[in-house]
């Protein structure tokens, strides 16, 4: 959709919403439930949206044992609802306006559409926090102070990246595709490898849309390139791997995130030594606490939803399990909400907001997760490992000072 019929979209979303919500903003108030949205890709990208929504789910199903949050003297529990985006900016706008409609207290979202969809939810007073993607623009404590972030920022990403790669001598064609995700990733590539444009050697878009990334993949073999860095949605990095290594190009592949995404693993399953070697940035899953933490939390998880299953297998026969990283974040979220609606003594949007600047909680993983005025991330970005792949499974690298010092989270069942 144009930037201008958007933001048009985004008009009439905010003025339908707001006179809806003027009825019913109180909803949530009156049957002692707050509704928690979760706006996530549930349809196209069904893993990435289950943890986001197990993992807020999870905090919520605790919050209850333990009696709900006290507001004032009134004992208030949560209640979940999903919104499937389908990676739609579109849908993921009229999903957060149908948020405001319904009175929740808070939206945890995926990232899609949040260049429109902030606005939406600031004029209802609504917090917005995004749990996966990235993107340096998408929070801005001043311009948008009802958006917030728990999840590894790019500019993280990329600069650990530069860190990591540059030193190796490694010369580097960047491939990105044209989602958001993509485009994000570019903004924050240009950003972090820009002082040094002789590690590069091209820079390529890559159509989300294509079924052969062989013209593209030949492309970058051809500028020199001594190293692969493909920053896209699990669907595009798949079909650049097999490009890449059904064309007997063994270049060491480097990703952001997204090579997590079981999608990732299932679509390989044929060729499971394609994907050995490749390299990915993402959170650490453990803290200084040691793993103990996030061993606690991933079991608590595997409790209420049981084991999240990749849906491959080791050499061996042993079925890998995805570790609950991704669902800790959204976990996070809701704890440092409930702590905030306990401190603000209200549920009203303002009082909220307010007490999300000032109250913190002890993560899942043993890290301390608040928000101040002036920054509203969660994840700081010192705080990204490298993993490599083999034989279907992850492991931090030994080659990085960080990564080396972290510990091996089983990933098999």
């Amino acid at each position: 959709m144009p930037r201008a019929s958007l933001l048009r979209f985004a008009c009439v979303v905010v003025a339908f919403a707001l006179a809806a919500c003027a009825s019913t903003s109180n909803s949530g108030a009156s049957s002692h439930q707050l509704l928690v949205v979760v706006n996530a890709p549930f349809s196209v990208s069904p893993a990435i949206g289950e943890a986001i929504a197990q993992g807020v789910e999870l905090a919520v199903q605790q919050i209850e044992s333990q009696g709900g949050v006290d507001v004032g003297g009134t004992r208030f529990t949560f209640k979940v609802e999903r919104m499937d985006n389908a990676l739609s900016p579109q849908q993921a706008l009229q999903n957060v306006g149908e948020a405001v409609r319904r009175g929740a207290v808070a939206v945890v979202d995926e990232g899609t559409g949040v260049n429109a969809s902030w606005s939406v939810a600031q004029q209802a007073n609504l917090p917005l926090c995004v749990v996966y993607q990235g993107g340096e623009g998408l929070v801005d404590a001043e311009t948008r102070p009802n958006v917030f972030r728990i999840a590894p920022t790019d500019h993280g990403i990329s600069f650990r990246m530069a860190e990591y790669t540059i030193p190796k001598g490694l010369k580097i064609a960047f491939l990105h595709d044209d989602t958001d995700y993509g485009d994000q990733g570019n903004r924050a590539f240009k950003d972090a490898f820009g002082h040094n444009p002789d590690s590069v050697t091209a820079q390529i878009t890559l159509p989300a849309s294509t079924q052969d990334p062989a013209p593209y993949v030949l492309q970058a073999r051809r500028s020199g390139a001594t190293a692969l860095l493909v920053w896209a949605e699990a669907t595009s990095l798949a079909k650049v791997v097999r490009a890449v290594r059904g064309g007997g190009w063994d270049v060491p592949i480097y990703t952001p995130p997204s090579a997590e995404d079981p999608l990732l693993r299932q679509q390989l399953s044929d060729h499971p030594e394609w994907l050995d070697g490749l390299t990915f940035a993402s959170g650490r899953m453990t803290a200084e606490r040691g793993p103990g933490p996030f061993l606690d939390f991933q079991s608590a998880y595997e409790a209420a939803f049981g084991p999240d299953e990749v849906g491959v297998q080791t050499s061996d026969g042993k079925d890998v399990i995805q570790p609950p990283d991704y669902a800790m974040y959204p976990y996070d979220f809701v704890n440092v909400l409930a702590e905030a609606v306990t401190s603000a003594r209200s549920t009203e949007g303002p009082q909220v907001l307010a007490a999300l600047n000032q109250v913190d909680v002890r993560g899942a993983n043993g890290d301390e997760r608040g928000f101040n005025e002036k920054n509203h991330e969660g994840v700081v970005d010192d705080d990204v490992y490298f993993a490599v792949f083999h034989d279907m499974t992850f492991r931090p690298v030994d080659d990085d000072p960080l990564s080396s010092t972290l510990p091996v989270i089983e990933q098999t069942g």
